[in-house]
């Protein structure tokens, strides 16, 4: 029974990838709002039933990859030493995910899926709104994982605090590579981490007037 599962989870790996692939190529052409999912599935060589076993609707496919490099990351976070606090373990989680060279590959492809559909996403007003409704989910996730690093109850204040700030600063770290001429992981896990970091040391920002 394990090879005929395995088999069957690649191929649907495979058509997955294969619609992400389409409906960026055709969002990046002619538009999200002016793509259908029938044109998707049809560009992808498969049924428009298909494209629903996949996902909901045209918009979930922008949002997929978030969801598959949100999940790796709070794999790498769990991890990750008991004993590290929870802005040192995201940021060793962070190197861990984005340059693991025995994922090199992987990481490179998810990268370059990551740079097309953020581009996608921070274009559209639409997509911009219905991102914030669906991270919710993502975001939850993250404080729970922090919780329990610091042996908090799930619904901890500092928990939910800590990893809405960290959601967000991930987020204006993911626009800010997007904007760069510079598309590499290096880059990206230089960013990210930045970012991470501002949070770990404080964001106070000193006044340029003198007191004078």
């Amino acid at each position: 029974m394990t090879a005929p599962t395995g088999l069957r989870e690649r191929e649907k790996a495979r058509v997955r990838r294969e619609l992400i692939d389409a409906a960026l190529l055709l969002f990046e052409r002619r538009g999200f709002e002016q793509t259908t999912v029938q044109e998707i599935a049809d560009a992808a060589q498969v049924s428009r039933r298909t494209f629903h076993r996949h996902f909901p609707a045209k918009a979930a496919v922008v949002f997929s990859h978030e969801q598959d490099v949100m999940s790796s990351l709070l794999a790498a976070l769990d991890r990750r030493p008991p004993h590290e606090a929870v802005f040192v373990a995201l940021r060793a989680a962070l190197r861990e995910f984005l340059l693991d060279e025995a994922e090199a590959e992987l990481r490179r492809r998810q990268a370059d899926t990551a740079r097309r559909a953020r581009l996608v996403l921070i274009t559209n007003p639409q997509l911009r709104q219905e991102n914030f409704t669906t991270a919710v989910g993502r975001r939850d996730a993250l404080a729970r994982s922090f919780a329990r690093r610091g042996g908090l109850d799930a619904d901890d204040l500092r928990a939910k605090l800590a990893a809405a700030t960290c959601f967000a600063a991930l987020g204006v770290g993911l626009d800010d590579w997007v904007a760069s001429p510079d598309p590499s992981l290096a880059r990206l896990y230089e960013i990210l981490d930045g970012t991470i970091a501002a949070l770990q040391h404080g964001l106070e920002i000193p006044a340029v007037a003198s007191d004078g």
